[in-house]
């Protein structure tokens, strides 16, 4: 396997990315709506990344772990979702569907995978794809997602509930567990081939892509798209163009992150590229970070000047740019300290890094 050493500076900028596309989408409930299609467009190709990125650094170092590794791991990432959901969101956990939670179980399936024929895992990956257009037509697609309030608990049905894991939850298991077997046949397979050998997968990732942003802008009939108004301009505040997953946009989104990993590990990267990677390096940190700022300290900014949502897109921006700051001097601290104490606990290295 040409690449052996799993901690790339491409892989940290391609994680840098996907997180800061992440924030602004993330911090969009405070945005005046409409949000403009470029803003929802970039916003909606973070999870997948992180989904399909995740589950090929297991399938190639799995390996060096065991089973217990990886289900402990995997359960520590759901348990920050879970400790997300009740302390920041006030709501139940497992109602919604963090997007923590279909990572957290890829991670111990996959390890169970990852020896598995690549045909084996396309078919898998199939499977959830058309399972979630399947399920949405028997059960439907709710516009605004379940959660369970703390102060106005309700007890909501097992078909309900089932429908949220599965269906409409915010990230559910059809057809997120399927990024995550694209992911590991993705990544297994470029870190098989030779630097130079990936056009293929550049003329791959430039088809999907077209292919779906054709599929989401021009009409079809049934295929559901943008176009159409099938899918959703916001839900709950966030716009991000997958509510609900389409055909449409799993092809742009699989082809998007094929396109932007196969490319950037061609590329000689730069000094911009390894401060995108700092970022990347600590992506749950990150990731915790933007929503505790946004939930507690943009909001009440907002709320004691009257506002209820940003109206000015400069000034927006500026709100985004601010948090960024404010993560990367907590990440540059967590960094200098890890120098001295390196994480030897596996949740240590979960929340900051190893």
């Amino acid at each position: 396997m040409p690449e052996q050493h799993l901690r790339l500076p491409w892989i940290d900028t391609l994680r840098g990315l996907a997180i800061l596309l992440m924030i602004p989408a993330n911090l969009a409930p405070y945005l005046a709506e409409p949000h403009s299609m470029w803003f929802r467009i970039l916003g909606s190709f973070a999870a997948p990344t992180f989904i399909m990125l995740s589950a090929g650094m297991i399938v190639l170092r799995g390996e060096k772990h065991n089973l217990a590794y990886y289900l402990k791991r995997g359960g520590i990432v759901m348990g920050v979702g879970v400790l997300l959901d009740t302390l920041l969101w006030q709501i139940y956990p497992f109602t919604s569907f963090d997007v923590l939670y279909p990572i957290g179980l890829a991670m111990p399936l996959l390890y169970l995978m990852r020896k598995a024929d690549a045909r084996e895992l396309l078919y898998i990956a199939v499977i959830f794809i058309l399972g979630t257009y399947v399920l949405q037509a028997l059960t439907g697609y709710h516009a605004e997602a379940l959660e369970v309030y703390f102060d106005e608990p309700w007890l909501p049905s097992i078909g309900r509930l089932l429908q949220s894991w599965f269906v409409d939850g915010w990230f559910p298991i059809f057809p997120w567990l399927g990024y995550a077997f694209i992911g590991a046949l993705f990544f297994r397979t470029l870190f098989g081939e030779g630097i130079g050998a990936s056009h293929h997968f550049i003329t791959l990732g430039a088809v999907l892509t077209v292919i779906g942003f054709i599929l989401l802008f021009v009409p079809l009939p049934f295929i559901r798209s943008i176009a159409d108004g099938s899918i959703l301009e916001t839900r709950g505040g966030y716009s991000e163009i997958f509510y609900p997953p389409t055909f449409a946009y799993i092809f742009t989104s699989i082809g998007i992150v094929v396109l932007s990993s196969t490319l950037l590990r061609r590329l000689r990267l730069n000094p911009a590229h390894s401060v995108i990677g700092f970022f990347g390096r600590h992506s749950m940190l990150v990731y915790v970070l933007h929503q505790v700022l946004g939930a507690q300290v943009l909001l009440p900014l907002l709320e004691s000047q009257g506002m209820e949502t940003i109206e000015s897109g400069p000034l927006f921006t500026a709100a985004n740019l601010a948090v960024i700051a404010v993560i990367a001097i907590v990440c540059y601290a967590v960094e200098m300290v890890k120098k001295k104490h390196p994480p030897k606990s596996t949740v240590a290295q979960v929340l900051f890094g190893r």
